[in-house]
């Protein structure tokens, strides 16, 4: 665990742009200037098929554009989702984006997806994508260091296949993605992955909590317990303000609507509690919509997030390190206009060097 966490920039846009806009420019230019000043990675999802996340339907694809641009940071997928791919054609297409962008810089977190309509691709295998997710963390290790793995050819034959074009690096850094289940971080530590996780579903206590159950789960299993990255993802926005006001903040308010919508559009008899009671999420009024979205602000401002004045964020970065966090991913791209995501990350780099000298 670091005394201060690195700081790596996530992507995850809800498709807002005019027809005919440049959409990648903000992962361009945010990707190029992350990598001047000394970020450590790019994070890069995968969803389909929603405005939500929907610029994003394959990782690799925009990752290679990344290794054109950019000369150090890491390349990250955040997440693939493992179920909807044959672990043969995730290390094909990640290991070009190996050797495009050089040795040590590629890494990918496995999902097991949660959206339904995601799965259209595969239907089947959206029952039991926990344990096809874990499933291909081993395969993709095999694959990655040019081990063979059996499938049935065209002609009904089992053959033994090998990826091409080899990786450049001789290993292939995993994370596994956590929501929130403790098990999911136990099952991290068992396989000896690092963590990608975020806020939205539990607080720090719990955080730190989950956190020490990777650990020791990694130490049951052999794996040296402190070597494990966890990496959190937080939405980023130096913003100055009080943060009940800055829980008014328009990209911020629009970003979770937007998110809402998914969810309520994704729900197949699930639903949202509010006052106590649980509504099923299509049949959400306005009035609730904005009553919901004003509590997920105003918790976002104030301990889940790092908007917020710099101060702020400060204080924030203090309770991840405190909590066991090695990495904050910093989601940036959810709808601050371009001049201030640039704003955000370099007054973060500047927080953190800051950090980084008073350490020393």
């Amino acid at each position: 665990m670091s005394a201060t966490p690195a700081l790596s920039v996530m992507f995850f846009a809800s498709d807002a742009t005019a027809p005919g806009a440049d959409r990648y420019a903000l992962v361009r230019d945010a990707s190029v200037l992350a990598d001047d000043l000394g970020y450590q990675a790019v994070w890069l999802p995968e969803r389909h098929f929603d405005p939500f996340g929907g610029l994003f339907p394959n990782p690799s694809v925009l990752a290679a554009a990344v290794a054109a641009l950019t000369r150090r940071c890491h390349i990250r997928a955040g997440s693939v989702v493992a179920p909807l791919h044959d672990p043969l054609r995730i290390v094909e297409e990640w290991s070009i984006v190996d050797n495009l962008a050089g040795p040590g810089r590629v890494g990918l977190s496995i999902g097991s997806g949660w959206n339904t309509n995601d799965f259209v691709l595969a239907p089947d295998r959206y029952e039991g994508r926990v344990e096809r997710s874990r499933a291909a963390v081993d395969e993709l290790r095999v694959l990655w260091s040019g081990g063979r793995v059996e499938r049935v050819n065209g002609s009904g034959r089992t053959v033994s296949v090998v990826t091409q074009p080899r990786p450049a690096s001789a290993e292939l850094p995993l994370w596994l993605t956590a929501s929130g289940n403790p098990e999911t971080f136990a099952a991290a530590g068992r396989l000896g992955t690092n963590v990608l996780t975020h806020l939205l579903g539990h607080g720090f206590d719990e955080l730190s909590g989950k956190i020490g159950v990777y650990r020791d789960a990694r130490a049951a299993a052999g794996h040296d317990p402190a070597t494990g990255q966890v990496t959190l993802m937080l939405h980023a926005a130096l913003v100055e303000g009080d943060p009940v006001g800055v829980a008014g903040y328009p990209p911020l308010r629009d970003y979770l609507k937007s998110a809402l919508r998914l969810e309520m559009r994704a729900s197949a008899g699930g639903g949202a509690v509010s006052g106590g009671r649980r509504v099923a999420l299509p049949d959400l009024p306005e009035a609730l919509i904005d009553e919901l979205i004003d509590e997920r602000a105003r918790r976002f401002c104030t301990e889940a997030s790092l908007i917020g004045s710099a101060s702020d964020c400060r204080r924030m970065l203090a309770r991840v390190a405190a909590a066991g966090v090695d990495e904050v991913a910093c989601l940036v791209d959810f709808g601050p206009p371009a001049t201030e995501v640039s704003g955000t990350l370099r007054g973060l780099a500047e927080i953190m060097a800051g950090a980084g000298s008073a350490a020393r």
